[in-house]
């Protein structure tokens, strides 16, 4: 059986270490645990390797320094724990598609590209919530009207768009957010608080009509609250994505929610439908 709290604390361990030399069994006995049970135990409780999060971890870390620092590719491969420029270049394109020039040449990190240190509450997430088997929906595409907003703040948004449905009498039983990141980085963040256009067939002013793009989608549902949203983002970008056949096909995603967010019970169903398409051999 795993303890979460020692996986935690691994996860700490790793995180205070990512620039000196440790092998698996050095994090093991951190947490005193068998090499062969912390592995195992590892893995369930974050549907990670050890080892793949500790590689990843580093190239993450090694791929902000190449893009803020003039350090020679070398010496950053080197202060990463990578043996050699060849090791740092293959495990660098491996997670990333790309060299470490080449990374330092695009000079921004893409959108969701680089795995953050997992935490507590990711644990206590995957614990609660997990796992997960997204449904595969191909050729999906849905019709949205909704109130657009820029930035970080929604509340207002939806506040318009519930005056609205309340004005046209319409009752729905469920509204999206269509969140997109129009550089494809996190720095610009484009919202359209919104419900299906069936619901409401005439549009009134101040409102748009969007149509999705239409892609294969997967869908990932669960029960929980907005901050257990944002960790689920997390979990889909970071955790299952990497590991799996596919990619992001578009910087956006749809959150389905049961009511409006604010008006919802602070325990709610919610689906995260994100466009993607396979990896490239």
């Amino acid at each position: 059986m795993s303890d979460p709290a020692a996986i935690v604390r691994a996860l700490d361990f790793i995180e205070n270490h990512l620039q000196t030399a440790i092998t698996l069994g050095d994090v093991a006995d951190a947490v005193a645990y068998s090499l062969y049970h912390f592995c195992r135990s590892f893995k369930n409780v974050t549907h990670y390797t050890p080892y793949d999060y500790l590689m990843r971890r580093r190239i993450a870390e090694a791929a902000r320094a190449l893009l803020h620092t003039s350090a020679k590719v070398t010496d950053v491969a080197f202060d990463y724990q990578f043996n050699n420029l060849e090791t740092f270049s293959r495990a660098f394109r491996r997670v990333l598609g790309q060299s470490p020039s080449q990374w330092r040449q695009q000079g921004q990190v893409g959108y969701r590209q680089l795995l953050p240190p997992l935490t507590g509450a990711h644990v206590e997430h995957i614990a609660r919530c997990g796992p997960w088997q997204p449904a595969e929906l191909p050729d999906f595409t849905l019709t949205l009207v909704g109130v657009m907003t820029l930035g970080d703040r929604d509340a207002p948004a939806w506040a318009w768009l519930s005056r609205e449905l309340a004005g046209a009498a319409v009752r729905c039983e469920s509204c999206y957010a269509w969140v997109c990141h129009p550089r494809g980085d996190e720095l610009e963040r484009a919202v359209l608080a919104a419900v299906a256009a069936q619901v409401m067939p005439e549009i009134p002013p101040g409102l748009v009509r969007k149509d999705l793009p239409q892609a294969t989608y997967l869908r990932f549902a669960q029960v929980g609250t907005a901050r257990d949203l944002e960790l689920l983002r997390d979990y889909i970008d970071y955790v299952w994505l990497p590991q799996s056949d596919y990619r992001v096909a578009h910087p956006c995603y749809l959150v389905r929610y049961a009511a409006i967010p604010g008006l919802q019970p602070s325990e709610s169903n919610l689906e995260v439908y994100v466009p993607v398409e396979r990896r490239q051999s």
